[in-house]
């Protein structure tokens, strides 16, 4: 729980100081030494790092730091779009060109579902990030031109998706995804729950 606290504290940083100083620069520099400092704190109390983690410190420091020096606050609204795009290619080299579900490789331990089932979440998840890409280019550059708002209006309404638009619209879609597999698969759930029973039981 530690550990996920610790890898939010960037995003919290971003907004804090963007609502603070209303300048993406500043807040920019913030959340990329926030970043840098929870990725050595995961470190040090796990002696290992996620990929993700360091996939997410990578790309902050890749769009960031060309923002501070260049000044240009338009570089960093690019990292939401980029990342899902790089999630949606990934998702489809392995499905398509390695033959290797990325699903069944992460989750197939823990959840034993069939290969279709894999397939479904695999080709959904990649149009969904395909999607939020998308989105994210309109927010960011296209409100002032479809509503009429000045561009700094825009800036703070697109720091707002981006610290909690685009992990809340993740987040629907993975209840979507996980109802769908409920329904389709509850005898899955039912076994996962007794599982789990079982586990606690023998753990006392």
């Amino acid at each position: 729980m530690l550990i996920k606290v610790i890898e939010f504290l960037p995003v919290i940083a971003f907004f804090v100081s963007y609502r603070l100083t209303s300048d993406m620069i500043t807040a920019t520099a913030i959340v990329i030494g926030a970043c840098l400092l929870s990725t050595v704190a995961e470190y040090l109390l796990t002696r290992t790092l996620s990929r993700m983690q360091v996939f997410l410190a990578g790309a902050i420091i890749l769009f960031g730091v060309p923002t501070v020096l260049l000044n240009d606050p338009q570089i960093i609204k690019w990292k939401v779009t980029v990342v899902n795009l790089i999630l949606a290619s990934a998702i489809f080299v392995c499905q398509y060109l390695l033959h290797r579900n990325p699903f069944s490789y992460l989750f197939g331990r823990e959840i034993p579902l069939p290969p279709e089932a894999f397939g479904k979440l695999a080709v959904w998840w990649m149009f969904y990030f395909v999607f939020a890409a998308g989105l994210n280019l309109v927010i960011a550059f296209c409100l002032p031109t479809l509503f009429g708002i000045d561009e700094k209006q825009a800036e703070s309404l697109w720091v707002d998706y981006k610290t909690f638009g685009n992990a809340i619209l993740n987040f629907i879609f993975a209840l979507i995804c996980g109802f769908w597999l409920f329904r389709t698969y509850p005898q899955l759930f039912q076994d996962l729950k007794e599982d789990k029973q079982e586990k606690t039981e023998n753990n006392k």
